[in-house]
């Protein structure tokens, strides 16, 4: 009985806490019009701190908390100095409780748009990647950070095929993740994930597809084979091969590859360039990175 008796109050002193902290910053949106809502957050206390004060109810004061970022996201006009703070209260959040997906998603985002703090969004997806390893938005969102922010192809495509082999995924993810690798130089690697991928696929339409884009990255990786090949030679023999099978009479390449739609590799001895006569477009990534 005494027993019951305590967890009734413990439960009755953290659903005071939790009113005492709503009410009071009700009053703050009040006493505070005009000033930044992010300044509240400067008195936050630590994660642990907030862990023992909820007495159990670490549900709530997150929920409590994500309601006060959302409001600061919400800003007209956040700074860099509000985008920590936001940094501050959702990694505290999340903290009070890991399987908040929403708030490594939004975070995650809202950092690198509402302002440029990569490495913040990243700490905070690569959290939740930790806590939640089956949601594929989380590396997905590293690798665009990676891309677009950071400038990493290499990283870009490790963690966008990451999440392009978690259940649910959508099926775009190979495609970007392949573009992504053979932008890193890593032609081989985008072979090996769509080719996983495509063994791995029950449905028939998705297995189309899967192998199509196979081979695009066959032609793509063969005309990266072929180029470096090109460049071997020419460092070799101080002139350009007048046609690629000067690679194999010269011993540069043992074979020259096929391409997989059933076309033929073209090489122009005036430009040096190579090209499959039944791919128009080289696979690549396009997108314009923001300027660091």
């Amino acid at each position: 009985m005494i027993l019951i008796i305590r967890q009734m109050a413990l439960a009755a002193l953290g659903l005071a806490f939790v009113a005492g902290s709503y009410f009071l910053h009700v009053r703050l949106d009040q006493l505070q019009e005009g000033v930044q809502k992010i300044q509240r957050f400067m008195f936050l206390p630590q994660a642990q701190v907030l862990r023992v004060a909820s007495l159990g109810y670490q549900g709530v004061v997150a929920d409590f908390l994500w309601i006060q970022a959302i409001q600061a996201m919400g800003e007209k006009k956040t700074t860099e100095e509000a985008g920590r703070w936001i940094y501050r209260v959702l990694d505290i959040l999340t903290t009070l409780d890991p399987k908040f997906v929403r708030a490594y998603e939004a975070g995650g985002l809202a950092l690198c748009t509402l302002v440029v703090l990569p490495e913040e969004s990243n700490a905070l997806l690569e959290k939740g990647m930790k806590h939640n390893p089956d949601v594929w938005q989380l590396p997905f969102y590293l690798g665009i950070n990676y891309y677009f922010e950071l400038g990493d192809d290499a990283k870009a495509a490790e963690y966008v095929a990451r999440a392009a082999r978690l259940p649910a995924a959508p099926a775009y993810l190979s495609g970007l993740a392949a573009r992504l690798y053979v932008s890193a130089k890593a032609p081989q690697n985008a072979v090996e994930l769509i080719a996983s991928l495509y063994e791995q696929a029950a449905d028939g339409e998705v297995r189309h597809v899967l192998e199509q884009r196979l081979k695009e990255a066959i032609v793509a990786r063969d005309l990266q084979v072929l180029e470096e090949a090109i460049r071997r030679y020419r460092d070799r023999y101080s002139k350009h091969p007048g046609q690629l099978e000067d690679l194999v009479a010269q011993g540069v390449l043992n074979a020259l590859p096929h391409d997989p739609f059933g076309g033929q590799y073209l090489y122009d001895p005036s430009t040096q360039v190579v090209s499959s006569s039944s791919v128009k477009e080289r696979m690549a990534m396009k997108g314009n990175r923001r300027q660091r």
